[in-house]
């Protein structure tokens, strides 16, 4: 349906930098470099600097991001990979792609991240990696994540497909572990005009083992010395994103803002827990997503009014019937069981006003009182 109110308005951000766009795609086609080359090349060292890392490496998607980088690391047949029960899908995915086996740990009660304590509670010797990953644009505890893997000194791969622009601890998104994984599709902070993805590292030599793995380990003299694929990135979208990248900061901006109304409107609304941004760190918003003690009649009165909303996510990333013999039972994991009866994402983007917030934060104190009262 057409939505009065949608979760994503590309028109809305058009309207921003559609000039820039339109500009960087006619530089790309008059220059006939369409893969990789010095777009890629200019778009890697803008994100490296953006993030805090040495070096990036562009990819095709966000998904391959994080199957490239833990093959980068050596991940495969016989090992584990610790990520959190509550997710989507493809980071469940790209540890199964190596070869690997994902093993599950719930997430803290007061976010939607991975819960330190019980990390530690499931790494075995056959642990060669942990995933956490910064849902909804909120880093997770990377600092007491570190702190119970670095005796092991296991690798760390983030997954901030969500992320760009987050931070915490004074560290951004994409710098705290061996590697850093964004994805660039079309509805995150930072998306292009299709798919996309890159990682972020400060390990040079790492860098230059995912350079080879997206190209079919091609060197320079056309050796192939490793076992790789085709993820590389077109030109096109590095100068979309390229264009895009100096608006990241005001359209992020723009979600703290919307987010802080929600917080001040939706204060003490009954049956209702608002995600929340701590002190000491920058959240990005790219999802809003409340705790409902009753989200059916929140949803609906959100589909009457012409808003849309979105259920992130309706089951356990370890319950998805694709993982076949990998599946756990949601009872586990009861954080992450919770949040998925619960979750409940409303529009947080910048280009909603702060009149449009309030609206939707009416809508939803309406429905959540209606039933406390009934």
């Amino acid at each position: 349906m057409g939505w009065r109110i949608p979760m994503v308005d590309l028109e809305s951000e058009y309207a921003d930098v559609g000039d820039a766009l339109e500009e960087s795609v006619l530089r790309v086609l008059r220059s006939h470099r369409f893969v990789l080359g010095p777009e890629c090349e200019a778009l890697e060292r803008e994100l490296a600097d953006r993030v805090g890392a040495g070096f990036a490496v562009t990819v095709a998607s966000g998904s391959d991001a994080l199957t490239l980088s833990l093959q980068a690391l050596g991940i495969g047949v016989g090992h584990e990979v610790v990520i959190p029960a509550f997710s989507h899908f493809a980071t469940a995915e790209a540890v199964i792609r190596t070869g690997a086996r994902p093993v599950f740990a719930d997430i803290e009660p007061d976010s939607f991240n991975l819960d330190p304590v019980t990390l530690s509670g499931v790494l075995t010797d056959r642990t060669r990696a942990v995933m956490p990953v910064h849902l909804f644009g909120r880093c997770a505890d990377m600092l007491a994540i570190r702190a119970v893997v670095s005796e092991r000194k296991l690798p760390i791969v983030e997954d901030a497909a969500q992320a760009i622009g987050a931070a915490r601890d004074g560290r951004a998104a994409g710098a705290w572990g061996e590697a850093g994984c964004f994805s660039f599709y079309p509805s995150k902070n930072l998306g292009a005009a299709g798919d996309g993805g890159c990682i972020t590292t400060s390990d040079p030599a790492l860098a230059e083992r995912l350079r080879l793995l997206r190209s079919h380990g091609t060197t320079r003299d056309g050796s192939h010395v490793l076992l790789g694929t085709t993820s590389r990135l077109d030109a096109i979208q590095a100068a979309l994103l390229r264009s895009k990248l100096p608006y990241l900061k005001g359209w992020t901006e723009a979600r703290v803002r919307n987010a802080r109304v929600y917080a001040e409107e939706l204060a003490d609304c009954p049956g209702v827990e608002v995600p929340q941004s701590p002190q000491g760190e920058t959240v990005a918003w790219n999802q809003f997503t409340l705790r409902c003690r009753q989200p059916t009649p929140i949803r609906a009165a959100l589909e009457e009014a012409g808003i849309e909303s979105r259920h992130y996510y309706p089951r356990p990333v370890c319950c998805e019937p694709g993982l076949g013999g990998l599946r756990r039972d949601a009872a586990d994991f009861p954080n992450a069981a919770r949040a998925c009866a619960e979750a409940v994402s409303i529009p947080v983007r910048g280009s909603c006003s702060v009149e449009t917030i309030r609206e939707i934060a009416g809508v939803v104190r309406r429905a959540a009182s209606a039933r406390s009262r009934g």
